[in-house]
């Protein structure tokens, strides 16, 4: 069971993005070299927040899936615009975050 688990795409790219963004957010380059962030990056905020981020972004693959999925048993097709949509929402979302602050 936990073989097949391991093999599923979706959990594949769930620890993918959590190891791509906790090693993203553990250093930094400035003009003196390489900062490490070792002590932010191991608090349990940091953690649970790469944790929620690669889930939130794994859980939205497999909707996506699904309704590819359904759509081509329908005999539907999703044409490119509704990702275009889709990313310009999310470009939208990520900016309301950055300037709301």
């Amino acid at each position: 069971m936990l073989k097949a688990w391991l093999t599923n795409k979706a959990t594949q790219l769930f620890f993918v993005l959590w190891l791509h963004i906790s090693l993203l957010n553990l250093f930094f380059v400035n003009k003196r070299g390489i900062v490490f962030l070792w002590q932010q990056n191991s608090e349990i905020n940091t953690l649970l927040i790469h944790f929620i981020t690669a889930l939130i972004a794994a859980l939205i693959y497999i909707a996506v899936t699904k309704i590819r999925i359904g759509l081509a048993e329908k005999k539907l097709t999703m044409g490119n615009h509704f990702f275009v949509v889709g990313s310009v929402v999310m470009v939208l979302l990520i900016g309301f975050f950055l300037f709301s602050s």
